[in-house]
């Protein structure tokens, strides 16, 4: 990940982190602040039909191949959030959104075989809308934007076939969820969520996906 984007990140966290310790006098009992800190761990997949790299493969000289997708990774977050209102808060986050791989075997005009991995992360801000069920279950729907980069792995096919360089790209791209948490104690909450990010890559370059991203995790309210 590039470092520009660390140090964002860093700054958004020090800047909610000051923002509270601000307001400290407001605090009621622990649990009552409105700084929040999480974390959250699932599994996802890529929704893409991989046409781009079809044609990316093309480019080897390989005129006959069938070829597939392969599972990714475990894919994690980590998170600050910022609780405006009872209804409203500001989340900060990096999400690590795994690996996906494409396979391809190639019959012509020589024998070989290509793989080529795609990796994706970024750094993104959303807004939580909250909807409480009752003293303990609350739901939430949330959107926003975050920074990817995605990564796409050097592949040599073989002799006789030209190789694939490494390429990486990075993109604004939009986002949006839905979950529920569940208050363990008046300060720590653990959630479940379905998030999508559209479009990560680059059309031009290896083609495009959308991200579909269950996880289940904790965070604690300061």
């Amino acid at each position: 990940m590039n470092n520009r984007f660390l140090v964002q990140g860093l700054v958004a966290v020090l800047w909610l982190l000051g923002a509270d310790l601000a307001l400290a006098q407001d605090r009621g009992p622990a649990g009552q602040g409105k700084l929040y800190v999480g974390g959250a761990i699932g599994r996802g997949s890529y929704d893409a039909d991989f046409e781009r790299t079809k044609v990316v493969i093309q480019t080897t000289g390989a005129t006959s191949f069938s070829g597939s997708a392969t599972a990714t990774d475990t894919m994690w977050k980590g998170y600050v959030g910022y609780r405006v209102s009872p209804s409203f808060s500001l989340e900060a986050a990096y999400s690590n959104f795994g690996r996906v791989g494409f396979s391809a075997a190639i019959a012509a005009p020589v024998a070989g075989t290509l793989q080529r991995n795609y990796r994706t992360d970024g750094f993104g801000a959303s807004g939580v809308l909250w909807l409480p069920f009752n003293t303990s279950w609350s739901g939430l729907m949330k959107a926003g934007v975050v920074r990817t980069e995605t990564k796409a792995s050097a592949s040599d096919p073989g002799p006789g076939l030209a190789g694939l360089s490494a390429e990486s790209s990075r993109k604004l791209n939009t986002q949006w969820g839905i979950g529920v948490e569940y208050r363990l104690t008046p300060a720590a909450s653990a959630r479940i969520e379905y998030e999508n990010v559209r479009k990560v890559g680059d059309e031009s370059k290896f083609g495009t996906a959308d991200v579909n991203l269950w996880t289940i995790g904790a965070n604690y309210r300061f």
